[in-house]
């Protein structure tokens, strides 16, 4: 199979040699692999630190997207394009390959002008119309364009027309099926070659997240022309759950964004546990050398820091401090060691506070998560030696799966129930190991507490949703003011809320 690159006529860091071929539909999807797992396209999530993890936990041709892009600024700010997207060097290069750029907009000449800018560095350019954050609402893109068809063919027409590359984009289903389906035949119509569809309305998120339906994408799939290409979002917590949603749906390729966040090696197909259900302390150290091997030495920190400090710019070390694969590291080592933090809440603390701003000895700015890294490596160090694993005549882990054999196991095993060829088993998987985020489902987070309705709210039956933007009448007016200000875009409030309030609350688009 020839890489995307070698088919659209170039290679990774260079011009093409001659105009290529814009293919579509099932010729473009089989162009770049016919990829069946997809990291999904997450606002400062899904950064090429994050994606060139992903890949080596996954299949081969898994696709990755970038994080959602805000159109007008990638056009008219070069700080803002260069913080985001670096090529020929990084981003799109022969390791990040095949990748789609997403961008968020409500201009049609805004999202041709930032997609011109990528077009010779992806595979394809991605419209968002899935985000449901309040930050989505104010700016009036992702799924709050979902009213306004008119706009939505507008943008993704002009694309269709004018771009090199191929134009896709990720939808949310709507109050009912048909209507679900009219909305991804007009997507398709516009010039969608690939259509990614969240099986959640736009109000499923936070503690209102609930289940993804798979019977509306299963819909849409069976009315749709099998020459449309089309992506299942949701459900996915563990890698069978790939097969289940495939089977279920009919769909090309399933897209994971949280179980992908939580598990870097959701997708992983290998029958060693242990590449399925990687150590947190392994993948963190993985993570990290990414960063310190792979990204470090194409940013311009150390010639900054090797100037002498009245020349030294502050406003360009802030600049670089922004760049993508720098700014997420905190949030996604407290996904990655979400089991740990409840347990060593000093660990949790010292991530809390650590930042590539504090930089250590020589000007390292990973300095400090260095030091939260070595915690849990001498944490997890001391539960094997208290607790060792059970491993085979091999010497190699034997899972986390027990058989379920007769009445009332189910009661009586811990763990969460799964459900493999047929046979159920109950699954444990050690704390110090990746894993899902379990998301209680509303009627859950109601009996804990987790969940309260506003004054004269009645709860949602099971399997409808209430708006998870509304603040409860019970929250304080500085968790009203944090959560405020993160939608407005805040870093510092953005920070505050992901790490306190929120932490259980923010869902990718």
């Amino acid at each position: 199979m020839e890489t995307a690159a070698a088919v659209n006529g170039t290679s990774a860091g260079a011009e093409p040699a001659t105009k290529r071929r814009k293919l579509q539909g099932r010729e473009f999807y089989e162009s770049i692999g016919s990829p069946r797992t997809v990291v999904a396209p997450m606002v400062d999530q899904s950064e090429l630190a994050w994606r060139l993890l992903s890949r080596r936990h996954s299949p081969p041709n898994t696709l990755c997207y970038t994080p959602m892009f805000h159109s007008r600024l990638f056009a008219e700010s070069p700080i803002y394009r260069q913080q985001a997207f670096q090529p020929p060097n990084l981003d799109g290069n022969v390791a990040d390959r095949p990748v789609f750029v997403q961008f968020c907009s409500n201009k049609p000449e805004d999202i041709l002008a930032a997609a011109k800018e990528v077009q010779e560095h992806c595979d394809a350019v991605d419209l968002n119309l899935g985000c449901p954050q309040g930050i989505a609402r104010k700016g009036h893109y992702g799924a709050f364009l979902q009213e306004d068809w008119g706009l939505i063919h507008s943008l993704i027409n002009t694309l269709h027309v004018n771009l090199d590359v191929p134009v896709t984009a990720k939808i949310r289903i709507l109050e009912t099926k048909e209507r679900s389906l009219e909305y991804a035949k007009m997507v398709v119509d516009a010039g969608a070659q690939v259509l990614t569809v969240h099986g959640r309305t736009r109000e499923q998120k936070g503690h209102n997240t609930g289940l993804a339906d798979w019977s509306y994408i299963k819909y849409i799939r069976d009315n749709l022309p099998r020459e449309v290409v089309m992506f299942a979002n949701g459900n996915i917590m563990w890698q069978e759950d790939v097969e289940r949603c495939l089977a279920a749906t009919g769909v090309d390729g399933i897209m994971s964004a949280e179980g992908n966040l939580y598990n870097p090696a959701i997708f992983e197909t290998s029958e060693d546990w242990d590449r399925r259900f990687p150590r947190m302390d392994i993948v963190g150290r993985e993570y990290l050398d990414i960063i310190r091997h792979e990204i470090l030495p194409h940013l311009p920190l150390q010639e900054l820091l090797a100037q002498e400090p009245s020349k030294r710019s502050r406003k360009k070390l802030n600049e670089i401090f922004k760049d993508s694969n720098l700014t997420p590291i905190k949030s996604h080592l407290f996904k990655l060691w979400h089991a740990l933090l409840p347990r060593h809440t000093e660990v949790r603390n010292m991530v809390g506070r650590a930042s590539t701003r504090h930089m250590g000895p020589g000007g390292d700015p990973l300095s400090e998560y260095e030091e939260c890294l070595k915690c849990v490596e001498q944490i997890v160090q001391d539960e094997l030696q208290k607790n060792p694993e059970k491993v085979d005549s091999e010497g190699k882990w034997v899972g986390p799966d027990r058989e379920i054999t007769g009445d009332g196991d189910e009661t009586t095993v811990e763990g969460i129930l799964v459900e493999i060829n047929g046979k159920k088993f109950m699954r444990s998987v050690p704390w110090y190991r990746c894993q899902p985020h379990y998301r209680p489902l509303p009627e859950e987070a109601m009996a804990v507490g987790a969940l309260k309705l506003k004054k004269g709210e009645v709860m949602p039956a099971a399997g409808t949703t209430r708006k998870a933007e509304d603040i409860s009448a019970d929250d304080g007016p500085e968790t009203k003011k944090m959560k405020m200000a993160a939608e407005d875009g805040d870093p510092k409030a953005m920070e505050e809320w992901e790490n306190g309030p929120g932490k259980d609350m923010k869902v990718a688009g």
